[in-house]
């Protein structure tokens, strides 16, 4: 009998994956797990960025900024929400020096930065030359965590009547045609 996985991202209440091994090292240290917030994506309603990042910082408890010098610049990055259980694995923030930070700056590029609304809409990100990100809870480094870290994005879910947008796209030329006709009949000659 064949076995098969069925992951239910829909209804799916815990924001972490059901693979339990990507939480953990190669030498079996628990990787740590941070969720990361940002205000105007919460103000906004914003359920997905796109974002060409230049570089990456992180500031500490004193408001010290803390660049990470790993970090490949002009790197292009999908950043999802919770909802969708994407998240972000990266090596180098753990190589920051031992202490508590609080949050993470991403330096985005001029161009190729967009944002998507939880109505599934999309608009262009200009005008920022940075994002920041606040840690929730924190991030205290002591050195002998594990070396990498997950990097999950506390965004918008999508709105259920977004799911419908395609169909209802789809239907729009038939709904139009009715009108376009009736609007034609006003413009016959001898009227």
């Amino acid at each position: 009998m064949k076995s098969t996985k069925f992951y239910p991202t829909i209804w799916q209440t815990i924001p972490y994956s059901f693979e339990l091994i990507d939480q953990w090292d190669a030498e079996g240290r628990r990787i740590t797990d941070l969720i990361l917030k940002n205000s105007f994506a919460i103000e906004n309603g914003v359920s997905e960025f796109e974002l060409n990042i230049n570089k990456l910082s992180a500031f500490d408890k004193k408001g010290k900024e803390h660049f990470i010098a790993d970090f490949p610049q002009h790197a292009f990055l999908n950043v999802k929400g919770l909802h969708t259980g994407h998240f972000i694995k990266s090596k180098s923030v753990l190589e920051l020096k031992p202490g508590e930070y609080r949050v993470f700056r991403f330096y985005i590029d001029t161009m190729g930065n967009s944002m998507k609304y939880s109505d599934r809409s999309i608009a262009q990100l200009q005008g920022f030359g940075y994002l920041d990100f606040e840690i929730q809870s924190g991030l205290k480094i002591t050195g002998d965590e594990a070396r990498e870290v997950i990097l999950r994005f506390d965004l918008e879910p999508y709105s259920i009547a977004s799911f419908f947008t395609p169909i209802k796209n789809w239907f729009k030329p038939f709904w139009s045609l009715p009108l376009k006709m009736v609007n034609s009949l006003g413009n016959l000659p001898g009227n």
